[in-house]
């Protein structure tokens, strides 16, 4: 597997300058921003499930979804001048996570802000567990960092059983962050009020909405810090994958998406299907042989290559790939 090495220091981690006739050992800027931006990521909590999940792969089959693309882009390039968070909405499957993620996987790398992810349910868990005899952590080590980081990703609000133990330790995290002004980012399946019928969207049937569910005062409190983001669409785990609608996607401005079928693109170097499209041409040729031309970076082995995707034969060609056969 190949690795990209510092054009700097040739991947040695210093640099060698001279200063009065003496040469000094300096550590490579390029290296130790790389070092800072691997430690940040790790230090994020991010799971691995989720690791790879980018705005360049979000997936959008109804409208709300590219307006939730665009309100977690756009907070993105305005921070840190964002006055609010976001609290995303809606059901299961329609990639609530999936932005928070890309939000804050780009904040670290681009801003180099410190972020963490936490899902609720797993937060609440590991909280228990801290006050127990053999625990290795203490409630202080669970709760400091989810106060202290720049950017909070608190994925399925409203997950743990409404106590009211439950709903002061979410409230204490949230008023500490709101009073120091530290950004959050949440993501709820519940919704903010009933239907009529007591029925959602969809045909999805509800007992309680958000606010019954954390308590009204920490609802109050959230609303002060979030912008709503209401997302709809069919369910990416069940029905999108079900009808085999399954693809990789790149926002590109005024060309087309493309809708290739997930697992097709990959790698002719190493065969990895960890694949992110960088720029596409416009559609070429015409009938069964029409295509569209695609740059793509490994995210495996870091090779840069070109592809054909055939839409209407869903099949890809590597043109530099056949050359070379």
């Amino acid at each position: 597997m190949q690795t990209e090495v510092c054009d700097e220091c040739r991947g040695i981690g210093w640099l060698v300058e001279l200063q009065d006739g003496i040469e000094n050992a300096l550590p490579c800027p390029k290296c130790q921003a790389g070092l800072r931006q691997r430690e940040l990521l790790q230090r994020s909590a991010i799971p691995p499930r989720y690791f790879d999940r980018g705005f360049d792969v979000y997936s959008i089959h109804h409208p709300s979804q590219e307006r939730a693309l665009k309100k977690a882009i756009d907070f993105v390039e305005g921070f840190p001048n964002t006055q609010r968070g976001l609290l995303f909405l809606g059901p299961c499957g329609v990639g609530k996570t999936h932005l928070s993620v890309a939000l804050l996987k780009t904040m670290v790398q681009d801003k180099q802000v410190t972020g963490q992810f936490v899902d609720e349910a797993e937060f609440l868990r590991r909280l228990q567990y801290s006050y127990g005899p053999n625990s290795p952590d203490t409630e202080r080590d669970v709760l400091l960092p989810l106060m202290d980081v720049d950017l909070l990703v608190w994925d399925d609000l409203g997950t743990g059983r409404p106590t009211d133990w439950v709903r002061e330790t979410i409230r204490m995290v949230i008023n500490h962050r709101y009073t120091y002004r530290k950004q959050t980012i949440i993501s709820s399946n519940w919704p903010l009020k009933a239907a009529a019928g007591g029925r959602l969207g969809s045909g999805r049937s509800v007992e309680q909405t958000l606010p019954e569910r954390i308590g009204k005062r920490l609802f109050s409190r959230i609303m002060e810090m979030c912008e709503i983001v209401e997302i709809e669409g069919p369910d990416a785990r069940t029905e999108i994958h079900k009808a085999g609608m399954d693809f990789q996607r790149r926002s590109s401005g005024k060309k087309a998406d493309l809708h290739i079928p997930e697992g097709l693109l990959h790698c002719p170097r190493c065969e990895s299907v960890q694949v992110r499209i960088l720029d596409q041409a416009n559609s070429r040729g015409s009938g069964s042989r029409g295509y569209s031309e695609i740059s793509c970076l490994c995210q495996q082995c870091a090779e840069h290559f070109l592809a054909r995707f055939f839409p209407r034969t869903a099949k890809l060609e590597y043109p530099a790939a056949a050359e070379e056969d």
